[in-house]
């Protein structure tokens, strides 16, 4: 994205609350309790292995992507998971979501990722829009 007024930095315990409002948004079922997304930011800030970042456009933040590192063996190594990405509704299809995307494959490629997947069925053609292609289909079960 070519927009100068665009920025991606790194996640900090500052962003909990803006993060907990997008978390809500985001989630498909009940939302996100704001000391829980407080509590999960504060577990990943800083963790090797997990990437946490805000996308803030003329200084407000306008989405985030978390990207974490796993370990497998059916790949024989890394792979890189983005579980949650989200652009505040008045800001999608400008691009915000793509450059978020691109900064979760770099951090990805420098962990040494043999791929990056998306948890996700939800934005399939965007995802397809940036080269990705649908492999499996993830099944969920709560445990309360």
């Amino acid at each position: 994205m070519a927009d100068a007024a665009l920025s991606i930095r790194a996640a900090t315990f500052r962003d909990a609350a803006v993060l907990a409002g997008f978390a809500a948004d985001l989630a498909l079922s009940a939302p996100p309790e704001p000391d829980g997304v407080a509590g999960a930011l504060a577990a990943l800030v800083g963790q090797f292995g997990v990437g946490v970042l805000v996308a803030e456009h003329d200084g407000e933040p306008v989405g985030y992507v978390a990207v974490h590192r796993l370990p497998t063996l059916f790949a024989g190594g890394v792979v890189a998971v983005v579980e949650e990405l989200y652009v505040i509704p008045d800001r999608r299809a400008e691009g915000i979501g793509a450059a978020l995307m691109a900064e979760a494959e770099h951090i990805a490629s420098g962990w040494g990722a043999a791929h990056i997947c998306v948890a996700t069925s939800r934005a399939v053609d965007f995802y397809k829009g940036l080269g990705y292609e649908p492999t499996a289909r993830f099944l969920k079960k709560g445990l309360d």
